[in-house]
């Protein structure tokens, strides 16, 4: 694995999303693009995540992560990645939700995962979850501050990613 960083810019890789230069069907505006990725960071070389997962460009674990990429690569790869999670979203909520919402469950889930937001470890159905599912958006919009946890430790990044996806959520 490399080990020097090869960063690129979020920036960027939010003008291909939203100018479609790229051909994607990302419904998160600019604002929940940039929460993302600005939290995700962007490398265009493999590492190593918090997760103990390989990763490359915007936090990217499925599509080739091992490889070194480029930054229309990395923003096509985090389309594909936030649409999944969109859909994740979109297949849970019974009722239409805010720009605001969209955009910090959306990103709630691409960090997450769909099916560690859908399922606590012991398999029963999270909270914010249920929330979501019974159309409580504003209650599971104040989940978001427990999910800090990586590894067994409260991690300085997700405390301030989930106040910022709050914020966004009752926005």
């Amino acid at each position: 694995m490399i080990k020097k960083r090869i960063v690129c810019s979020v920036a960027a890789a939010i003008a291909l999303i939203v100018n479609s230069s790229i051909g994607n069907d990302v419904r998160v505006s600019e604002k929940g693009l940039a929460i993302i990725g600005n939290t995700e960071g962007c490398r265009l070389n493999p590492y190593v995540c918090p997760a103990g997962l390989i990763t490359n460009g915007i936090g990217n674990t499925q599509f080739n992560p091992s490889a070194t990429v480029t930054i229309e690569q990395v923003a096509r790869d985090w389309a594909k990645n936030i649409e999944i999670a969109e859909t994740c979203l979109l297949n849970t909520a019974p009722s239409e939700l805010s720009q605001g919402q969209h955009d910090a469950f959306t990103s709630f889930i691409f960090n997450s995962g769909c099916h560690r937001f859908r399922y606590n470890r012991n398999k029963t159905e999270t909270t914010i979850y249920k929330l979501i599912a019974a159309g409580r958006y504003s209650q599971a919009c104040e989940q978001l501050p427990r999910w800090v946890y990586g590894g067994g430790k409260k991690l300085k990044g997700l405390v301030i990613r989930r106040a910022k996806e709050r914020d966004l959520c009752l926005s």
